[in-house]
């Protein structure tokens, strides 16, 4: 068309050279981006939670004696079975709520993800408040150095050990850690005591068996009791007998507790026998 005018594109010094350039940047970033996000994934992470950065320190004898207090309920062995709570085997890296055959209360049901290091803890610490209505009896760990063996122990259950979590470097050379105390919860020392502890505890508290004044024979009918109407794990025979000879010797007829006649019904104390009647005076003799 005459006389129209086209507005003819305008170059910029050098806008081949910039474009070029800028690509290059955008790959560049791009690459570096990538690398680092796979150089993080590779890394274990490092642990916010006091007991997770204090697994790998944990002893195998401390893991091990610390277990016995989930013993009571669970399994931890390869295909054990489940009892009052499920099979702990490869727990760790596993879906929440998922073991095949056990009853979930609908409060482990609601988690989502999968067990790791820094919730097993949360869950250790504070059952019921990490799993609002959960059955689970047992009361928490706060000690981390407590939780840290227990999940130690944990990880050693699996075919293939989750990586160890890397703890976190402490700003300043840490003060040397006492050895680890237990107070039993006022349990007296003694062969058994471990077991006592770890079975009775996890389910309620000591001061019911504080309470109690049975003989050997007594602590084993309630035991049996425990097991055939309250769901307890049947004890191995050792560990059985050490924590009746443990209960009987600390707690039996002359150490305090009180006698009952039936271990499962409320003490009471003994009923005042009531007073002989008075002897009538005698019948005068008849008209």
């Amino acid at each position: 068309m005459a006389g129209a005018a086209f507005a003819a594109p305008v170059f910029f010094p050098h806008q081949q050279e910039f474009t070029i350039i800028m690509n290059l940047v955008r790959s560049t970033l791009l690459g570096v981006f990538f690398v680092s996000f796979a150089i993080i994934a590779a890394v274990p992470a490092v642990a916010e939670d006091a007991a997770v950065g204090l697994v790998a320190s944990a002893t195998p004898d401390e893991s091990k004696r610390l277990f016995l207090r989930c013993k009571a309920c669970h399994t931890a062995n390869k295909g054990g079975p489940n009892r009052m709570g499920p099979n702990l085997w490869g727990i760790i890296g596993q879906k929440k709520a998922s073991v095949p055959g056990f009853r979930y209360s609908p409060a482990l049901k609601k988690l989502t993800g999968e067990w790791d290091y820094e919730s097993l803890s949360k869950f250790l610490e504070n059952p019921r408040g990490y799993a609002r209505g959960t059955r689970m009896a047992f009361p928490g760990l706060k000690d981390p150095r407590q939780r840290a063996a227990v999940i130690a122990y944990l990880r050693e259950q699996a075919d293939k050990p989750a990586p160890l979590p890397q703890a976190s470097a402490p700003s300043a050379a840490p003060a040397p850690q006492a050895a680890m105390v237990e107070d039993f919860d006022g349990l007296p020392p003694g062969e058994g005591r471990e077991e006592t502890h770890a079975i009775c505890a996890a389910c309620h508290s000591l001061r019911i068996v504080q309470q109690q004044g049975l003989s050997a024979e007594r602590w084993d009918e309630l035991l049996v009791w425990m097991t055939e109407k309250q769901g307890m794990p049947k004890l191995p025979a050792d560990e059985r007998q050490r924590i009746i000879a443990y209960l009987a010797k600390n707690y039996g007829p002359d150490r305090g507790g009180r006698m009952r006649t039936n271990p499962m019904m409320p003490s009471m104390p003994p009923m005042p026998m009531a007073p002989m009647m008075p002897a009538m005076p005698p019948m005068p003799p008849g008209p």
